[in-house]
């Protein structure tokens, strides 16, 4: 098992029920729609993430991702189905392009299929998201978290931000705030303010970083080493990173000081 026993699985899952359950802290356009998406993305990756988190991992093989991805696929709308493989098709057609290739292994698939469904929620919620009026009224006195990441992972993102929700807690997640449209710089002293009212930091890791891909254990951007920087200077401690599948912490000089997330108790984050 990894650092942590939160999975994408059970974000997706929860986002799911709870907008499904009429709680409108975020409005989107079609709320169904953002519904759907966080559940067939569920179902998508059942039973992957044990796999990949298993004593085994090594030894699957790319018959058992098919097998494992055909399962899944038949509990999700064909239309889904076809876009999350036409995604994964053309990851794979890109790194034909780039080198020679024999059979990729379980891990590359799964990478190529939490990538394809990263994807597909972007999409989603780029379509349905409506930027809320007051990021105040939304916060009233909760716990604050910043979330800094070096990617757009909307879905995944969002998500988190449900999952402190839900735990009497609120993550600051910049583009939530900015406009999932907005093409716009978000100005250092904007960045500065949410970093001075939060009382944690996350650190989002990449999904290449926690899988260990080509040695990049945990490449750390440098708005993201700002930000890092920045809490620092006013906060010190309080300092964390997702753990979904790392088997033992990140070395790297900037994450030496931070722990894995494990849970969210009260707002409070718990390692």
């Amino acid at each position: 098992m990894g650092l942590s026993s939160l999975m994408r699985y059970t974000l997706f899952m929860e986002s799911g029920d709870y907008i499904g359950n009429g709680n409108g802290i975020i409005q989107f356009r079609d709320s169904t729609a953002v519904r759907n998406m966080y559940y067939d993305s569920a179902r998508l990756i059942s039973g992957f993430e044990d796999a990949i988190n298993g004593d085994n991992e090594s030894t699957l093989s790319a018959d058992e991702y098919q097998g494992m991805f055909d399962k899944n696929a038949e509990d999700v709308p064909d239309m889904v189905v076809q876009k999350i493989t036409s995604l994964i098709q053309k990851q794979i057609d890109e790194k034909k392009g780039k080198e020679q290739l024999g059979e990729l292994p379980f891990k590359t698939y799964f990478r190529y299929l939490i990538k394809a469904v990263a994807d597909y929620q972007d999409e989603t919620i780029q379509n349905n998201y409506i930027v809320p009026a007051e990021m105040e009224v939304i916060r009233t006195n909760r716990k604050q978290t910043f979330l800094s990441y070096a990617y757009y992972d909307k879905g995944l993102t969002q998500a988190l931000f449900y999952y402190f929700w839900i735990r009497s807690g609120f993550l600051y997640v910049n583009w939530m705030w900015d406009g999932v449209n907005s093409h716009s710089s978000i100005t250092k002293s904007k960045l500065e303010n949410a970093l001075a009212d939060s009382d944690q930091f996350l650190f989002l890791r990449t999904a290449n970083s926690e899988l260990r891909v080509r040695g990049n254990n945990s490449s750390v951007r440098q708005w993201c080493a700002w930000e890092i920087g920045n809490f620092y200077n006013k906060h010190k401690e309080e300092k964390y990173y997702t753990s979904f599948y790392d088997r033992a912490e990140p070395r790297n000089d900037i994450l030496d000081t931070f722990r894995p997330m494990k849970e969210v108790i009260m707002g409070e984050i718990k390692c």
